[in-house]
């Protein structure tokens, strides 16, 4: 059973047939094909190994499915708050040791790096998932967010304090998901965003103010109780001021730099503008059915920087076209559309919030790597699942994968 929106369903998936989800299946393999062809292309020059240690990574992920396929399904809720605990101190680490440093992860012997935000977000989301599978959060007993709020707060603030924005920002996007799958409705969701909202907004006046009428109209007609609405306005109010504090005085320079860049990549085209500009360029120049593969000037000249990771989809759309950036996406939809499938079919909550989490976890990256190539969103880190080269990354995105082959065939017996 599961509780979606404060309506609780139970639907049984209980056809062994259904085990093996072809479309699923299918979807996430041409994605890393794809993907192992565009790293491919944007490694030839400067680059040439990097694809070489994609391949070797793809491996390594392959055999991590295929482990974590052997594994009962009921140790996955036995460990989740243990693996929880043991993925904060290696965050504690790189905020210590590396606080002079641009570096995120722990090099290993062999010239391995490994990010722990990516291994905190696994653990996350199953720690978050028992906890949500036996105590519903609902804003009618406001009591019931403190627990997950307590779970919550750890690993944001250690990745925020990398730092390291955008991760951070994917925990509050899967813990939104999960809640709202656990009972929150979404008029709910929208009190507990509005903060980060305000903080958004601040900078625009009149953005704010429309904030705050649609904030005020959807308690009113919520029947919010008078306490909560001033609480919730007062709250709002701190947000929005404190961003301008945390403008001037938290964020660091490159921080600003990505964000001003957003808003106007033209002020410096030669500098923090640089990325977007080429990114533009180089999904333009394709056409509607690219260049053909090899054959990307843009990323064979290396004028596209970062080519091989956060803008691997630039490569995609300068060599391969329109036609090529839409077949990702509907590659995307259908691995995405699977996965929600699956958290709306299996009966058992925890394993139906799990596979929930993991979904959000790889939209936000998608919604925000794409839109960052495009200009929509400021230029963040964030990699392509599957595609973006990245030992760390990938690896998580096959062992959430491997759960999630774990939970569709054997799910329904737990």
């Amino acid at each position: 059973m599961r509780f979606c929106g404060g309506f609780l369903q139970t639907k049984v998936a209980d056809n062994p047939g259904k085990a093996f989800d072809w479309p699923f299946i299918g979807s996430v393999t041409a994605l890393i094909i794809i993907g192992l062809l565009a790293v491919f292309s944007a490694s030839i020059g400067d680059h040439g190994r990097y694809w070489q240690k994609q391949l070797a990574f793809t491996g390594m992920g392959l055999v991590a499915v295929g482990c974590i396929y052997l594994i009962p399904p009921r140790l996955f809720y036995a460990i989740a708050y243990p693996l929880y605990v043991l993925s904060l101190p290696p965050l504690l680490y790189i905020i210590i040791f590396k606080a002079n440093s641009v570096e995120r992860w722990i090099s290993f012997p062999g010239g391995f790096n490994f990010q722990p935000s990516e291994l905190t977000k696994v653990a996350f989301l199953l720690a978050m998932a028992r906890l949500l599978s036996v105590k519903p959060v609902t804003l009618a007993r406001p009591g019931s967010l403190v627990a997950p709020a307590l779970l919550f707060i750890p690993p944001f603030l250690l990745v925020l304090n990398q730092p390291n924005l955008s991760t951070a920002l994917s925990f509050v996007a899967m813990t939104g998901l999960m809640c709202y799958w656990s009972g929150l409705q979404i008029r709910d969701i929208f009190y507990l965003v509005s903060p980060l909202l305000s903080v958004a907004l601040t900078f625009h006046h009149v953005a704010w103010a429309i904030l705050f009428i649609a904030l005020i109209a959807t308690m009113i007609v919520g029947r919010l109780n008078l306490k909560a609405m001033i609480f919730l306005i007062l709250l709002n109010i701190a947000a929005g001021y404190g961003s301008i504090y945390a403008w001037n005085k938290v964020l660091y320079e490159h921080q600003r730099n990505r964000i001003i860049t957003f808003m106007n990549p033209e002020l410096d085209p030669l500098g923090s503008g640089y990325q977007v500009l080429q990114s533009k360029v180089a999904i333009g120049s394709g056409g509607l059915t690219g260049k053909g593969f090899l054959h990307g000037t843009q990323t064979n000249l290396s004028f596209l920087p970062e080519e091989h990771t956060d803008f691997i989809y630039s490569v995609i759309g300068e060599q391969f076209g329109f036609l090529g950036c839409v077949l990702v996406l509907l590659l995307f939809s259908v691995f995405l559309w699977r996965i929600i499938s699956m958290a709306r079919d299996m009966q058992d909550p925890f394993i139906s919030l799990v596979a929930m989490g993991i979904g959000g976890i790889f939209a936000f990256h998608v919604a925000v790597n794409i839109s960052m190539t495009i200009g929509l969103m400021p230029v963040t880190g964030l990699p392509l699942p599957f595609m973006s080269y990245g030992g760390s990354f990938l690896i998580s995105c096959f062992i959430m994968l491997g759960i999630l082959v774990n939970f569709r065939a054997h799910g329904r017996y737990l």
